[in-house]
């Protein structure tokens, strides 16, 4: 279990080497730690980043999801974010069963870091640019205590209504046995000039555990959207969730940023269990 100290009203990608963050940066507040921005593992990891090339790394706009086991991904959208009411705060979520999707905590938080009402959140599963196929409407919001994880129940059966598979979560042997510079894939609405509703998939590598062993850090174009998509296998196993980096709008200079240094609530042990438990 994550038993670290809190930091709070983290801005994720911002964390640059003169420690100064940018107001439009600010995007995920709350009380959030990230062992994986904190010595040693934020340096360790770059290191490691360093010795893989940025051209191993894939990012594209994918438009058939529909056809494969993303489908059960979308767009998270909440309605009392850190933007403010009424105003589309967004992330990314996935599926795991007929009634529930993950995502992470701070997307469905509002501006002070609390919970938001059900009442404000939805999700766009399978939606492309200006095509909605399914929204789903939340029912009740849980955290994962002292992890980045939320929790969403629905008041629809998506996969019946949307025809969809639920992911599955990797085994705790899977998580553990991830290797330096194994592939790692998934489906995010991160940023990208002038839109943040389309979906792109991304392959990125595994680093490293953090040094708590509650994340997994990745070389990864993370981008501000695609918090909470999942980190998944050739197989679509869910290793763990998309959660933080350094270069959020693809215009950091750090040297974490020019590495594409990222990182993600891991889902071994503990919240896991604790996701499985609320399942539906």
């Amino acid at each position: 279990m994550k038993l670290a100290p809190k930091v709070a009203t983290i801005a994720l990608s911002s964390i640059i080497a003169t420690g100064i963050a940018t107001a439009d940066q600010a995007e995920a507040v709350g009380d959030h730690y990230y062992n994986g921005m904190t010595e040693p593992s934020n340096n360790q990891a770059y290191q490691k980043a360093s010795y893989i090339s940025n051209q191993a790394l894939d990012d594209k706009h994918y438009g058939y999801a529909d056809k494969t086991k993303y489908k059960a991904v979308g767009r998270v959208s909440n309605k009392n974010g850190w933007k403010g009411l009424g105003k589309d705060s967004m992330g990314t979520g996935f599926m795991v069963d007929n009634h529930t999707f993950i995502t992470n905590a701070h997307v469905i938080e509002d501006k002070n870091g609390n919970v938001s009402k059900a009442k404000h959140i939805s999700f766009d599963m399978n939606r492309d640019g200006n095509k909605k196929p399914y929204t789903f409407h939340a029912t009740n919001v849980t955290t994962v205590p002292s992890y980045d994880i939320a929790i969403v129940h629905t008041k629809e059966n998506m996969a019946q209504e949307a025809n969809a598979t639920p992911l599955k979560l990797a085994s705790d042997g899977q998580i553990n046995n991830l290797r330096y510079n194994q592939n790692l894939y998934s489906l995010g609405y991160g940023f990208h000039p002038n839109t943040n509703t389309k979906a792109h998939w991304s392959q990125f590598k595994y680093l490293q555990k953090s040094s708590n062993q509650a994340e997994i850090m990745t070389k990864d174009r993370f981008r501000a959207g695609d918090s909470g998509s999942p980190m998944v296998d050739g197989n679509y196993n869910v290793y763990g969730l998309r959660t933080y980096g350094y270069n959020l709008r693809n215009d950091g200079n750090s040297i974490y940023a020019n590495q594409e240094v990222s990182g993600g609530e891991s889902l071994y042990g503990y919240p896991k269990h604790f996701i499985q438990s609320h399942m539906k």
